[in-house]
């Protein structure tokens, strides 16, 4: 913060303090009432005074902030590196703050219910906020997670669908606008009748993206049928259950609502031949490489560094400036064709796909 003296007198003047007090105010320091800081900061903004909100608040006391991320697999490129890698991009954007993260890893099968009952209990430390990606959160963690929230904490979990009847803040995907994408670029794609398979996968809450990607064909292509066939992308039949759908069945239309069963198509088609309109998810290596060889006719990303990125901002937001918090934040995918997918794998590659005008 540049220092002004007259700007400082005429804040002071309205605030009706000091010039001393309204320093005090927008450097963080602590002899001024949060009613005070509030007041000077309102009035510093509308003289236009070059103050940073959160090096005056944060500099009040340190922030706590437990993130359970899974750990790292052979998977972790398609999304969850992208994801924390979003986190990084905020954390170092409030680098020069009093913000403590404490991170926990498990393994992406499970999390352990009873580790999350230590966190509720204060066993693992006292935080300010817990920040969490597990991949559709089962049912036996919500009674654990509920404890941490009634004890103050909020909690918000990088996922893709809201959880009824809970306080869990969702930040993730909008599954609705992926699977009408999808749905719509497939009506729009396919010039005959056939059959679509969607490739979905098992969650708990369901896979919004596929169920709407399906909805929107039946609406708009009655000559169409759609079947959804759920997998688990981590077991050791899901490629083969992919082949022998597409060499027996010949659909006209693919769709993989994951990255996981977006790479199992992929190596299918490569290996058997393309047979269809293929729409699939997120950009890596892979998946760049059909798009411009011709496999997959289109990619739709659901930007895992901008929901890790919002998810903690909206966090320290909440914490510092105490603004409220929706229950879901959903954030829209981008289209990907092999005419603009080269600038968009450029820029997750180089590490910068924290895109902050979309």
């Amino acid at each position: 913060m540049q220092k002004n003296n007259s700007s400082l007198k005429s804040i002071a003047q309205k605030a009706g303090v000091s010039i001393t007090t309204v320093h005090r105010a927008l450097t963080g320091k602590k002899d001024c009432s949060d009613a005070m800081r509030e007041k000077i900061l309102k009035i510093a903004a509308e003289e236009g005074y070059a103050v940073n909100y959160y090096a005056a608040s944060l500099g009040m006391k340190k922030v706590n902030i437990a993130v359970i991320l899974s750990a790292h697999d052979d998977a972790s490129p398609f999304f969850t590196d992208r994801l924390r890698r979003g986190l990084e991009y905020c954390q170092q954007e409030f680098s020069q703050f009093r913000i403590d993260y404490k991170f926990f890893t498990y393994s992406r099968q499970d999390v352990d219910a009873g580790f999350l009952a230590s966190i509720a209990g204060g066993k693992e430390g006292n935080f300010d906020a817990v920040l969490m990606h597990v991949l559709s959160i089962p049912e036996k963690y919500i009674p654990a997670l509920e404890k941490i929230i009634a004890s103050g904490i909020p909690v918000i979990a990088m996922e893709s669908s809201p959880i009824e009847n809970s306080r869990i803040i969702t930040v993730g995907m909008d599954g609705c606008a992926s699977g009408c994408l999808a749905g719509e670029l497939i009506s729009k794609f396919v010039h005959s009748s056939g059959r679509a398979v969607i490739f979905s996968q098992e969650m708990n809450l369901g896979d919004e993206s596929a169920l709407n990607a399906r909805n929107e064909i039946m609406q708009r292509r009655s000559d169409i049928d759609v079947e959804v066939v759920s997998l688990n992308p981590d077991s050791s039949d899901a490629y083969s259950i992919i082949k022998s759908y597409l060499d027996e069945k010949k659909p006209v239309a693919v769709y993989a609502s994951c990255a996981r069963n977006t790479l199992k198509c992929i190596n299918a088609m490569k290996e058997s031949g393309k047979c269809a309109a293929f729409i699939g998810s997120e950009i890596f290596y892979e998946s760049y490489d059909a798009l411009h060889s011709g496999i997959l006719d289109a990619v739709i990303d659901n930007r895992p560094a901008y929901i890790g990125y919002t998810a903690l901002k909206l966090l320290i937001e909440h914490l510092v400036k105490k603004l409220a918090l929706k229950n879901s934040y959903r954030l829209q995918p981008i289209l990907l064709l092999k005419s603009n997918s080269t600038a968009r794998y450029e820029q997750v590659y180089r590490h910068v796909d924290v895109d902050l005008s979309k």
